[in-house]
């Protein structure tokens, strides 16, 4: 008899249904081979490879073993209308823990939301339900349903613990039955015993397997195909190392002055990725200066790791959104090959568009190309996942070399511990070479306050101690720091900015161009309107704009419009005799390579200093440039962000080491950071010691509900009408159409504004703009549609 496993998409209503001996066939002609090609980077010896193996194939083979009820096969057959009335979780979970595999049984459970579990509070809810049931289980059991097992707010009550208790009696009762079924159409599963293993990172890669063999089989089913056999990614990783090395030579000018010093050093660091002896070690740091070229150089070294090591994919991590479309662009120039498609071989992911419902699963961002270009909110969050949806894209990782761009500004100290506890583990464990890069670098690895005693670890430095005097002596030279030492208010910004004094004979000499970087959104929209609104240049188009603003209240595909614009200006234009402005927030303060004559920094913290010290002055054009450390009067629209307040007093304590041109920028850069730690209060100091240990004690849930690298409710909101539509009406759109066309803001500004979800997408957190508010592309971004800016202002709230 033939058993169904899903039944036809609304858009599709023609398909025959999809067979469950298919769909369980096609995830193990998929996931095996995945994992065993996973399992040939990790450290596992080989008879627990062997029973590993056999545990996901058995987990493969049972994880839907529930649907073969006739109740829910009744309503996959379209006998019944509903939701499947029975959990097809638990007869899977029963096979499991009969055969006293855990491992299997914890990723049958986990491979739907509310994904995979805490052992504590599975071990508490089976000593309630026994005890308000009487039925025996074992501790480790995870029998039941898969939802109400947690109290939410109010404590689970007798009624709760007896559809657990009902749930279960059903599967006992016809669990002989399924088996019969489960042989008939698909033969027999491994009988293989198996404990949770002591590593979560460990169990969340194999849920990650069967969740990507379980979505991919569903979603090309859903598409009128099948899933194939896995196949490991075709890498060319050579041939890559070779166009890039013919890309670097390209890009070969004659110059003269400073800027000859600095291509010299940047030729010295590149030859040094690219020809010296590798590292052994796996984990390493390069702690050049900015606009040396670390993009390149990095990618150089890590491409002949990759060779070393046939890596799995290079992934390239970064802070912020506009750091991973530059990244993207070199690369796409760099090291695609001819005939190859640009968007297929380097791939940029930034914003949390993960889709729950099955039929929305091929925008789900799964970072299947040979280079992965992501955020660290995406690929850390991934790490402390316990969502099946956002785990899928984990796998990806093993065997990859990584590279952690502006790795200062990745990671809050709070989450430093547990972060490194991951990437040590990736590894040592699973493959991974992995490099930190910064010019402001944080070397946490080998510091016992941030870290830990039993975690300290020392990295060794691409970047050698040769290379490191030449470049302390061109940094002198390049840029001067200065400061204001009374608090200005927006009148006083828009004045000192334009101020001819303070350009110090700057204005005179070749692109004379002012960099303002705002701590928030709100206050970067309040000054460049102002100063457009002085300079007459509202009404201007983007070419002819003294003032340009530049901040994630614009979408990547308005951002990308502008931030080109900016780099025409970097090279010969009717610009080059006249001064303009960027007003922008700290999105352009890392890994960008734009070149200013002067810059204004609103007060933050000492790396976010030295990081737009590199915007100033980037290729030694000019006798010297200028950068000013202010901080504001909150009044007229200018507001504090209350996350920098610790971090500015700690800049305000070095302040006297920051202008001293000796010390080590890693040296410096580490004792802010650690300052900034010691200032923090004792819940976080807690949190972070407290999110270690729920990691090692397998507490899966209270890792991904405490783990936010940014602490806050954010929701993606497009903002292209047509994007919207489309979605709303099931007509397929590309994720990075999705993602070029929206923004991230607060939860509760979504709230205060009314914006709507977009149908279908209601359980994701996607919401529309364009039915409620204006959108300025060119300029202000959301804040042209909300800030009518008088009458904006006169109302409570802002958005940082």
């Amino acid at each position: 008899m033939n058993y169904i496993a899903h039944t036809p998409p609304s858009e599709k209503p023609e398909l025959q249904p999809h067979l469950y001996s298919s769909h369980i066939k096609e995830m193990v002609e998929y996931g095996c081979p995945l994992l065993k090609y996973l399992l040939s980077f990790s450290e596992i010896d080989g008879e627990q490879k062997k029973i590993l193996l056999q545990t996901f194939k058995a987990a493969l083979m049972l994880h839907d073993m529930g649907k073969l009820d006739e109740e829910n096969q009744s309503v996959l057959r379209g006998e019944r209308k509903g939701r499947l009335p029975v959990d097809h979780l638990d007869a899977g979970v029963a096979i499991a823990d009969s055969m006293q595999n855990e491992l299997a049984a914890w990723i049958i459970r986990g491979h739907h939301s509310p994904g995979l579990s805490s052992k504590k509070s599975e071990k508490y809810f089976i000593r309630q339900l026994t005890a308000e049931t009487g039925m025996k289980l074992s501790t480790t059991s995870l029998r039941g349903l898969r939802h109400k097992r947690l109290a939410n707010g109010n404590s689970l009550v007798k009624e709760d613990f007896l559809r657990h208790f009902d749930a279960i009696k059903k599967t006992d009762s016809n669990i002989n039955n399924y088996i019969a079924r489960q042989k008939e159409c698909c033969g027999v599963w491994p009988d293989v015993s198996m404990r949770l293993p002591e590593s979560g990172l460990t169990t969340r890669l194999i849920l990650s397997c069967l969740v990507d063999a379980d979505h991919g089989s569903a979603g090309a089913y859903s598409l009128g195909t099948s899933l194939q056999p896995f196949v490991p990614l075709n890498t060319l990783w050579n041939k890559r190392l070779s166009a890039l090395d013919k890309y670097i030579r390209s890009l070969r000018k004659d110059v003269t002055g400073l800027e000859k010093e600095r291509n010299e050093l940047r030729e010295l660091f590149y030859q040094h990725c690219y020809t010296d002896e590798l590292l052994k070690s796996k984990l390493a740091m390069c702690s050049a200066p900015v606009g040396l070229g670390k993009t390149t150089s990095v990618m150089a070294y890590l491409l002949r790791k990759s060779i070393e090591n046939n890596a799995s994919r290079i992934i390239v991590i970064a802070p912020f959104s506009n750091i991973i479309d530059q990244t993207v662009k070199v690369l796409r120039k760099a090291i695609v090959l001819e005939g190859e498609e640009p968007e297929q071989i380097v791939v940029a992911h930034h914003h949390k568009a993960d889709f729950s419902d099955k039929d929305m699963r091929q925008y789900t961002v799964l970072w299947r190309a040979p280079i992965v270009v992501t955020t660290a909110v995406q690929f850390f969050e991934t790490l402390a996942s316990a969502n099946p949806t956002k785990l899928r894209k984990l796998q990806a990782v093993v065997g990859a070399s990584i590279f952690i761009d502006e790795s200062h500004a990745c990671l809050p100290a709070w989450l430093l511990k547990i972060s490194w506890h991951w990437l040590r583990e990736l590894s040592n464990s699973w493959g991974c070479n992995i490099v930190f890069s910064s010019g402001s670098m944080v070397e946490f690895w080998n510091d016992r306050y941030l870290i830990g005693e039993e975690e300290v670890q020392q990295l060794p430095d691409l970047f050698s101690k040769n290379l490191q005097k030449k470049a302390m002596v061109a940094e002198t030279k390049r840029v001067e720091f200065r400061e204001f030492e009374d608090a200005l208010s927006l009148n006083d910004i828009i004045d000192k900015i334009q101020d001819i004094q303070l350009w110090n004979g700057l204005h005179k000499q070749i692109r004379p161009s002012c960099l303002i970087i705002m701590n928030t959104v709100q206050s970067a929209a309040v000054v460049a309107y102002s100063l457009a609104s002085v300079l007459n240049d509202m009404g201007n188009s983007l070419q002819n704009k003294q003032v340009l603003h530049l901040s994630t209240a614009l979408a990547p595909k308005d951002r990308d419009i502008i931030l080109k614009e900016i780099q025409r200006r970097q090279e010969d234009s009717e610009w080059n005799q006249s001064r303009w402005y960027l007003i922008a927030t700290s999105c352009v303060e890392a890994g960008v390579d734009l070149d200013f004559s002067i810059g204004f920094r609103e007060r933050c913290s000492v790396t976010s200093f030295l990081q737009v010290a590199g915007r100033i002055n980037r290729h030694g054009l000019r006798s010297s440039g200028l950068l000013y450390d202010f901080s504001i009067v909150p009044e007229n629209g200018l507001n504090k962000h209350p996350g920098f307040e610790d971090a500015s007093i700690v800049f305000l304590e070095l302040w006297s080491d920051i202008i001293r041109p000796e010390i080590s920028l890693a040296e410096l850069s580490t004792t802010a950071i650690r300052k900034e730690y010691s200032r923090i209060n004792e819940k976080d100091k807690e949190g972070s010691d407290n999110i270690f240990f729920e990691e090692k004690k397998l507490d899966f849930q209270e890792v991904e509900r405490e783990y936010h690298i940014i602490k806050t409710d954010t929701a993606t909101v497009i903002i292209d009408a047509d994007v919207v539509q489309k979605l709303e009406l099931g007509i397929p759109v590309s994720w990075q159409n999705i993602q070029e066309s929206s923004v991230q803001l607060w939860s509760n500004k979504i709230q205060k504004w009314h914006l709507h979800p977009v149908a279908r997408c209601k359980n994701d957190d996607i919401f529309s703009w364009t039915d409620t508010y204006e959108y300025d592309s060119s300029f202000l971004g959301i804040m042209g549609g909300i800030l009518k800016i008088d009458k904006f202002f006169k109302n409570e709230g802002g958005i940082i």
